[in-house]
């Protein structure tokens, strides 16, 4: 009786954990700050805008701040840094991302982004170029969001806004690649960086789960008693 019992449990066990493996799905792609921030109303946010440091701070190669770690081994190479800037217009505040290499990324430039577990990811770049898409891609496992060749808003300063956003209710991850093209193309910065968490909500066990398991308590219980 007593192994009955357990391999019952077990059953039990194996498929309320069956059932709980989420099925990953590919992320939503934002391509303007509206939508984004819609889709992530309810999250719990945070954003990186730069003005917690000083103008002209350096952030190191696999150096962070606030939450957020930079990664840029090539440009690392060439003996360029990471830097925080404000030489021109910001989306927000004051500063923003640039580099000590004329101040700004140039196309060709990558580099990636690591941070807390996350369900949502969003940036923006600014350029005195207007970008074509494509320009810039954002990156988290098998999904590529690519610039819209259509700019957000144009700065006091005429530089122009592009956005780009993932977001996975179900999705959750830690990493982003940041990649652009065309080498020397054109020039770039980033600002406002967003991460977001969404609420964590029960499960809920399929009507025909839970009662097959529903009936088998009975069973249970009986067997318990017989042992």
């Amino acid at each position: 009786m007593t192994l009955a019992l357990n391999g019952l449990k077990k059953l039990c066990a194996v498929l309320l954990l069956s059932h709980s493996v989420i099925s990953y799905a590919s992320l939503s792609i934002y391509t303007d700050s509206t939508t984004f921030n819609t889709a992530i109303s309810g999250y719990s946010a945070s954003i990186l805008d730069f003005d917690s440091a000083t103008a002209d701070h350096l952030i190191a190669d696999d150096g962070a701040l606030d939450g957020i770690t930079f990664d840029y081994d090539v440009l690392a190479s060439f003996g360029v840094s990471m830097q925080i800037r404000n030489d021109y217009s910001a989306y927000s505040g004051s500063n923003y991302l640039g580099t000590d290499d004329g101040g700004a990324f140039q196309g060709g430039d990558s580099f990636s982004l690591s941070f807390g577990t996350s369900n949502a990811i969003g940036l923006f770049f600014l350029s005195g170029d207007e970008l074509v898409g494509g320009d810039i891609a954002l990156t988290v496992g098998t999904t590529t969001a690519l610039l819209s060749s259509s700019y957000e808003s144009i700065l006091s300063d005429d530089s122009f806004v592009y956005f780009l956003g993932l977001v996975g209710d179900s999705n959750t991850f830690s990493r982003v690649e940041v990649a652009s093209t065309c080498s020397g193309c054109y020039v770039f910065n980033v600002d406002d960086i967003t991460t977001a968490t969404a609420p964590v909500s029960a499960v809920p066990v399929p009507a025909a789960l839970w009662l097959f398991l529903s009936g088998l308590m009975p069973l249970l219980l009986k067997t318990k008693r017989a042992a």
